[in-house]
């Protein structure tokens, strides 16, 4: 039986709205079989971070090794890294070259704002492991962070986008769901094409892990085959459903359910 394998590294959230709960989640509702790898231990729930522990780089290797040493692993998706030694680890697992997609989702700061990456460990994931990188998924926020560009309008997107292609990674998708518009646009940049992905704003806007959700949907589809255009478009598509049918479990933002799959949302577009 040809299962398809992924290794997600970020993370541990106990409400099971983010990190590494959401990755496992997604990918098993995708269809391929996940692998985890746990780079902290957060305080978290509906309400947002108050706290965590950074695992230390030796344990995160080990952990990395014991699965890898399983075989057939093409992919790896990575959350919340903690640390620049914690970022060197995984560098140093992608110049073995033995992956083919790695999905990066820069994490940088909770939901509520508790920063969560340092300024100097930012610029070693950015001088260190993009180069190494097939995908890099940042928001607004995360782009502005690893390029100094503020993001408004569609040309920032491109502004921002070419900015992180500079450092090596193959492709960039800059994800404008903040913009002031009733749109939400993300652009997909490879250095060469530009693909705009455009979806309607839900109402309802404070569901968690949809980050995380996203950039493991997206490595899913890469897994399974398909491009990188048509895995960032069916991983919108599927992160969208996710929005549109998020319910109240706890006392502060919305939780997306794996098992509940009710319609009632739109295709994403492409230009």
């Amino acid at each position: 039986m040809d299962v398809k394998k992924v290794l997600v590294i970020g993370g541990s959230d106990p409400s099971g709205g983010a990190g590494i709960q959401a990755d496992v989640k997604t990918l098993v509702e995708i269809g391929v079989y996940p692998y985890s790898a746990i780079t902290a231990i957060t305080v978290q729930n509906s309400s947002g971070l108050t706290g965590y522990e950074v695992v230390p780089a030796r344990l995160l290797r080990e952990q990395i090794n014991a699965v890898i040493y399983e075989g057939n692993i093409r992919s790896i998706k990575t959350g919340m890294l903690g640390s620049s030694e914690n970022i060197l680890e995984i560098a140093s697992l992608l110049t073995l070259k033995i992956i083919e997609y790695s999905v990066i989702d820069p994490v940088i700061k909770a939901s509520n704002r508790v920063p969560l990456l340092s300024d100097a460990s930012i610029a070693v994931l950015k001088k260190r492991l993009l180069p190494y990188c097939f995908m890099v998924t940042p928001n607004a926020d995360e782009a502005k962070c690893l390029t100094g560009l503020a993001i408004k309008t569609e040309k920032d997107l491109l502004d921002a986008a070419m900015a992180l292609k500079e450092t090596g990674v193959k492709w960039v998708l800059v994800k404008g769901g903040h913009l002031e518009s009733n749109l939400s646009i993300d652009l997909l940049y490879d250095g060469e094409r530009e693909y705009y992905f455009e979806s309607e704003k839900v109402g309802h806007k404070n569901v968690r892990g949809t980050g995380c959700m996203l950039a493991s949907a997206i490595t899913a589809y890469l897994t399974l085959g398909f491009t990188p255009c048509d895995a960032v478009d069916k991983a919108k598509a599927y992160v969208f459903n996710k929005i549109c049918n998020a319910v109240q479990l706890g006392k502060g933002s919305l939780q997306a359910l794996h098992f509940r799959k009710e319609g009632g949302c739109t295709e994403n577009r492409i230009d």
